[in-house]
């Protein structure tokens, strides 16, 4: 009898390569004697494209590809996947391989021979001998400084390559692994690295074997650079605190925090934006402390409203247009300015156009009063804007 091996592909909008990618990975059958490779495609509940209507057409086919259909999020594709195979198909290798057609499915034959060789986890991977990284130069330079940040601060070092799908291991390595650490559940591709070092935490014996990465043919890439970026710098100082005996949730905060931290960042242009033009107006123009607040803060407000539409709330579902968003931002803004111009405008009065003599400088008050708008009007902006500018809203 053959020996099975199960590969889960994960899948959100793939119409345009999922049949050709099964297809590949099928025909790596011929260099596996004594096997059979049986697929389990797992689709996310999102994806509406076409994917589960072609899937199931293969399930039909061919007994070997197996559907189902999970809730949101890379993570819980694999997870949910290799979990189907262990109840239902009885595998000696579990395997993972990108239904997006960017790794050639050829690695599989190397990913099952290292485990035949007597390691519980093999990594394919770009950055060993025979490996290619086809990606443009911006992608290539992210994932060599991600692998490189994480190899730093979890490790091990000897691993270089942290990213990419293209995994096999043994159902033993995979029982062991703590999936109550495992951030499995988030929609985020930090499941990749994560999963590589619960594996390591888990004992696992691994190796390296080369693939080829290339960019998307058809279909569009869904792994959003900053984004990522943010999970895996989060993620690894997470570990390092729990390394150190600091048992801060950092990550799952960090997640829940993700839209205040991006408009904290756009806050902090804004400000400095805002305090340019005021002392501008001040210093060149003569205008009152209070005055120069309110032409400088209006112009930070069109600075953040470009930063904030584009950027931090740029993949909310909402039912208003550009120039109401814009209308709605204005007026909270108007909140937050009328904030600002009330303590500028209480603190002059009550302390004047004096000065504090700092480290041999002098240094206005008026500075003082600018940067005590700070806290209230932030919280103000964030509050509002969140509940009632870019409120999400449901199709």
């Amino acid at each position: 009898m053959k020996k099975i091996i199960s590969v889960v592909l994960p899948t959100y909008n793939e119409k345009a390569t999922i049949e050709k990618t099964v297809k590949k990975v099928l025909e790596q059958e011929k260099e596996l004697p004594g096997f059979e490779i049986n697929i389990i495609i797992a689709d996310d509940i999102r994806s509406l494209d076409g994917t589960e209507q072609i899937a199931k057409n293969l399930v039909l086919q061919d007994k070997r590809i197996h559907f189902i259909k999970v809730e949101p999020g890379l993570g819980v594709g694999l997870i949910e996947g290799h979990k189907y195979a262990l109840n239902h198909l009885r595998p000696s290798i579990l395997a993972q391989l990108d239904a997006d057609g960017q790794v050639e499915p050829d690695v599989l034959v190397r990913l099952v021979g290292a485990i035949e060789d007597g390691y519980s986890l093999a990594i394919g991977s770009r950055f060993v001998s025979g490996g290619k990284n086809q990606l443009s130069f911006i992608r290539r330079l992210f994932t060599y400084g991600a692998s490189t940040f994480f190899r730093i601060m979890v490790g091990p070092w000897d691993i270089r390559e942290v990213t990419n799908s293209a995994r096999a291991l043994t159902p033993a390595l995979f029982k062991k692994i703590s999936l109550k650490k495992l951030p499995w559940k988030e929609q985020t591709f930090i499941v990749q690295p994560a999963f590589l070092h619960e594996a390591i935490v888990a004992g696992a014996k691994y190796k390296e074997v080369p693939l080829v990465f290339k960019n998307r043919l058809e279909g569009y890439s869904k792994n959003k650079v900053f984004n990522y970026s943010y999970d895996v710098i989060s993620y690894c100082l997470d570990i390092k605190l729990h390394k150190l005996g600091l048992n801060i949730p950092l990550f799952r905060l960090s997640r829940r925090a993700k839209t205040l931290i991006k408009f904290s960042l756009v806050g902090a242009v804004g400000t400095i934006v805002d305090f340019l033009f005021y002392k501008i107006f001040i210093n060149c123009l003569a205008l009152t402390p209070a005055v120069a607040k309110g032409f400088s803060a209006e112009i930070a407000i069109l600075n953040n409203f470009i930063l904030n539409n584009y950027w931090t709330f740029r993949y909310r579902k909402t039912k208003t247009n550009l120039w109401q968003k814009l209308g709605i931002f204005n007026l909270v803004s108007l909140g937050g300015l009328a904030i600002g111009v009330l303590i500028v405008k209480y603190l002059h009065l009550t302390y004047g156009d004096g000065f504090i003599y700092i480290f041999g400088r002098h240094i206005a008050y008026n500075n003082f009063y600018f940067f005590a708008t700070i806290p209230p009007v932030m919280i103000w902006n964030f509050t509002i804007n969140h509940l009632v500018t870019w409120r999400h809203q449901k199709d």
